[in-house]
């Protein structure tokens, strides 16, 4: 009850269950069980006035309340930790999906033009040049391989040869010296051929 109150942002009626819950507790058990069995047996000595002395009822509502408190605390922190672990999951796809969104400019002649990172196949160097292949088409680039790997997230794409960056996703199959996209067929690169093995796990 605490922590979905708290949730919910219904503090009012929180306040209110919690104080009823105190005073129920305190008059209807914790004193009794003090009065007429802790008392007798274990208090014999202990002086008190009346049942409802008010001294003696707050100072057992602040036991109560220590005691409600605890395992209440724990249970809210338990349930704040997994609504947040939600939320951050949920931030995480949301994020996920944005990057799926992403995309650059890239000049073509004398007019820049976007280009869906999502939609980029591979990458391929033709000396000065580059030539995008993507789902749809090819663009022809004035740019150099290693500047455009630059921009392109790591996680998404993998430089295999001297002259090829290829997205990981479009990647069908794969052998030691090639990789096949698309039907198009992209060689490995000795220089680079250790690190696209630990990258996708052949061995």
């Amino acid at each position: 009850m605490f922590p979905k109150f708290l949730l919910k942002k219904k503090y009012k009626e929180f306040i209110l269950l919690y104080v009823l819950l105190l005073i129920v507790v305190t008059v209807f058990i914790q004193r009794p069980i003090f009065i007429y069995i802790i008392k007798p047996d274990y208090l014999q000595n202990f002086s008190s006035s009346n049942f409802l002395a008010i001294t003696e009822i707050m100072n057992t509502l602040l036991d109560v309340n220590i005691a409600i408190i605890i395992p209440f605390a724990y249970r809210f922190v338990n349930i704040w930790q997994r609504t947040n672990q939600k939320t951050v999951e949920l931030e995480k796809r949301h994020l996920e999906h944005l990057k799926d969104d992403e995309f650059i400019y890239l000049k073509v002649e004398k007019s820049l033009q976007k280009v869906f990172i999502k939609d980029i196949i591979f990458i391929e160097s033709l000396k000065n040049y580059i030539k995008i292949r993507t789902i749809e088409k090819e663009i022809v680039v004035y740019k150099g391989l290693s500047a455009i790997e630059k921009i392109l997230p790591q996680n998404k794409f993998l430089r295999v040869h001297r002259s090829f960056i290829v997205a990981l996703k479009f990647i069908d199959s794969f052998s030691p010296s090639k990789l096949l996209l698309k039907k198009h067929s992209i060689p490995i690169g000795r220089k680079y051929k250790q690190h696209v093995k630990e990258v996708l796990g052949y061995f």
